[in-house]
């Protein structure tokens, strides 16, 4: 009997253990082919299950016989079953996740590597979803996009004018670059009302480097960059117009369509802005300038095959501007106490070209060439009975560039080369020296990308800028990926970049350009930089409801022989460019934070800026003074409250610590609120309205803009907003 009970068991057992199954699930990540470590593949309905190795095999054990289902699944990817058999004749399967809607793939044009954001070495931002909230904010212009991201600010620098230019770092606008789909058309004297000119209806993104970026697109890009991505044709199509009014006196038409029509497509901007002035403080002197405004971009695209696409586009811009003495802008004659105005007509007209050839499965040949003609005119009259001053001009600038991008076996190459010309005429209207301009530079650039691992990236670049007075600039640069885990990543880079010389920023705007002095080239030198920059990136999601993600970003820039608008004249009003003895050196961090719950999402950033001018006083002795208009401490963020379809409310602020002015004075601190409402009527209809520095925070609230001796304007300093409480309200009409 005893000898019965154990054969039975035994039997029993080796029964069992033929039930037991045990299967091998491979599973890779369906972007790049790679294994994804610790996703997990178990048996639906019982507790049998395996995480993935370094290899990205998960192992079941215990699999009972009949009909199972395998459930693979990993965080951020959508999860896969496969139903199976067992006893299997099938030992190992496949399994292929697709990213989920969390982590939708975001294709990165500005490093030229066209990775994804979370597969690049060079630490780049982007904007998606918070274009069309910018556009109901002013469909006019991109300056409120801009400044969605921490560590920049959109610095206005004239009451008259309306200038302004972007700050990356605590550094000076004129060490940022504009690319519009890469092409740099807002340099130089077009770059003077750049941001001002570019509405943001027809942008599907928006891409920011922070620190130097001159290794991929040559001069200028020192404190960063900033590249627009223009929507393309889809074969579904688009319609969208936008109406805006606001009480301050701005009207804005706005238009966009696109459509792809078999092996052709199209996209058309068109946009029609006015703003009356606008006089804030009532002191009689407009706080906001009159402008009119016509923008129209049309693009037409071929898709010859499979293998060839291309496309021609243009981009017209006129307006005029005029700003000072409210009568004068009310069409009275100037008398001994109204007489100052400034007006600006500016007119642009570009064409850009693309082209590209796909030469294999790996490789892909780009050509592409844009020419810029921009003629502006700055007349100022600040003294009765006295002649109108004008600055004027045309500046034409061309870019051609041929660049080819091959990618094998984990790695990435992209070199080229290419040509950039600038040629600023001025319009000789007095008896002042000439200012004209010309600059030519051929440039030759490589960049490559190794993924060492999947948890490994190295991006190594090198760029040679030979400009035909200054000579030649190396310029290279590298930067490092580590991705800890799938939640923690990191990157550290940097690079070295350079400036000319130039007239054309925001000191010499201020002016008018009256007395500055042209560039002598064997005067003044080139500046010339090194930055480096690292991160860390956290993130994780929180279960069905939310995610939660934070970057920490620090920063270093050193500008040597920084280039200044220095008075000459003791005072007699003639002013010319000058390499300081020493440098400009900004460093601090940045702190994002992104919290999503629910229906609401919430955006906190925060910047430490440190940013000093070191130079010597002519006695041997370092002096250190801070760059002016550069906030210590800046906050942003808003709360976003969406319900898809149906409303969206956001609640933004922002706050800026006291700023020390040129002359050293100090401002006060700024916090400033704002709100933005959405709502959606039926599916082709959209009201929006917007509430802007509802708590009224301005400038002319603490000083006024006037100076002496001529009750004229244009030479104060602007450290705060102008127009303070600001409400508008519109429609748009999405077909």
């Amino acid at each position: 009997m005893k000898k019965l009970t154990v054969i039975c068991l035994l039997v029993f057992g080796v029964l069992c253990a033929a039930a037991q199954n045990t299967l091998t699930v491979n599973i890779t990540d369906s972007r790049e082919g790679g294994p994804l470590i610790g996703a997990t593949a178990f048996v639906k309905g019982a507790t049998i299950g395996a995480s993935a190795d370094v290899t990205g095999k998960a192992v079941i054990a215990g699999i009972p016989d009949g009909e199972q289902v395998i459930v693979v699944s990993f965080i951020g990817y959508d999860t896969e079953e496969r139903a199976m058999n067992f006893p299997s004749a099938e030992q190992s399967i496949t399994v292929v996740l697709n990213p989920g809607e969390e982590l939708d793939e975001v294709i990165i044009e500005s490093t030229r590597s066209n990775k994804s954001i979370e597969n690049i070495p060079t630490r780049t931002e982007v904007l998606t979803e918070e274009i069309a909230e910018a556009a109901t904010m002013d469909p006019a212009k991109i300056a409120h996009l801009i400044t969605h991201s921490t560590g920049i600010q959109v610095q206005q620098n004239s009451a008259t004018s309306g200038y302004a230019n972007v700050r990356i770092q605590g550094l000076d606008g004129k060490y940022a670059l504009f690319l519009k789909d890469g092409f740099p058309l807002y340099g130089g004297f077009s770059g003077s009302l750049g941001i001002m000119h570019i509405p943001p209806l027809d942008l599907r993104q928006v891409e920011y480097i922070k620190g130097p970026a001159s290794t991929l697109y040559g001069a200028g890009a020192i404190s960063g960059l900033i590249n627009l991505i223009s929507k393309e044709p889809t074969e579904e199509g688009e319609l969208n117009v936008m109406v805006n009014k606001s009480h301050l006196g701005a009207t804005d038409f706005n238009s966009f369509y696109s459509k792809k029509y078999g092996k052709m497509g199209i996209t058309m901007y068109a946009g029609y802005d006015t703003h009356t002035a606008f006089d804030a403080d009532d002191d009689g002197f407009s706080d906001i300038p009159e402008q009119l405004k016509f923008n129209f971009n049309p693009k037409v695209f071929f898709y010859f095959n499979d293998k060839t696409k291309a496309y021609i586009g243009a981009t017209v811009t006129s307006e005029v501007r005029a700003g000072g003495d409210m009568r004068l802008l009310n069409d009275n004659l100037p008398d001994t106490v109204n007489f100052y105005k400034e007006s600006n007509t500016s007119d642009r007209i570009t064409c850009q070209s693309w082209l590209q050839r796909k030469i294999n499965a790996n490789s892909t040949l780009t050509v592409k060439n844009s020419v810029n003609v921009f003629d502006r005119s700055i007349g100022t009259l600040s003294q009765p009975g006295v002649s109108e001053y004008i600055f004027a001009g045309r500046q034409v600038s061309t870019f051609s560039e041929v660049s080819y991008n091959t990618s094998k076996d984990k790695q990435n190459l992209v070199a080229g080369l290419n040509f950039y010309t600038e040629q600023f005429d001025e319009e000789q209207l007095t008896s002042f020296v000439s200012r004209d301009w010309a600059s030519q530079i051929f440039g030759g650039f490589a960049q490559h990308t190794l993924d060492v691992s999947n948890a490994f990236s190295i991006e190594s670049g090198f760029r040679g800028d030979y400009e035909m007075d200054y000579g030649f600039f190396p310029l290279p640069k590298i930067a490092l990926l580590m991705k800890w885990n799938k939640k923690l990543t990191s990157r550290v880079g940097g690079a070295m970049g350079y400036s000319l010389p130039s007239i054309f920023i925001s000191e010499s705007e201020m002016l008018g350009y009256e007395g500055v002095l042209p560039v002598y080239k064997d005067q003044q030198q080139p500046e010339r930089s090194l930055g480096v920059n690292s991160d860390l990136n956290y993130k994780v999601p929180l279960g069905d409801w939310g995610f939660f993600r934070i970057n920490q970003l620090f920063f270093f820039n050193k500008i040597n022989d920084p280039l200044q608008l220095m008075d000459i004249s003791n005072g007699n009003g003639i002013y010319q460019l000058s390499n300081m003895d020493g440098y400009i050196e900004s460093k601090g961090f940045e702190t994002s934070m992104k919290f999503g719950f629910g229906s609401f999402t919430l955006f906190v950033g925060y910047t430490y800026t440190d940013a000093q001018r070191l130079f010597d006083d002519g006695t041997g002795q370092t002096v250190s003074e801070v760059v002016p208009m550069t906030a210590q401490h800046s906050l942003k963020g808003d709360l976003l409250y969406d319900l898809p379809d149906k409303w969206q409310l956001a609640f933004d602020y922002s706050y800026k610590s006291p700023q020390e002015l040129a002359d050293g004075d100090k401002t006060v601190d700024l916090l400033i609120f704002g709100l933005v409402a959405r709502r959606w009527i039926g599916e082709h209809w959209q009201l929006f309205g917007n509430i802007e520095n509802f708590t009224d925070v301005r400038q002319t609230r603490y000083e006024s803009l006037v100076s002496g001796p001529y009750n004229t304007p244009q030479f104060t300093e602007v450290w705060a907003p102008l127009d303070g409480f600001y409400v508008n309200a519109g429609f748009k009409v999405m077909l």
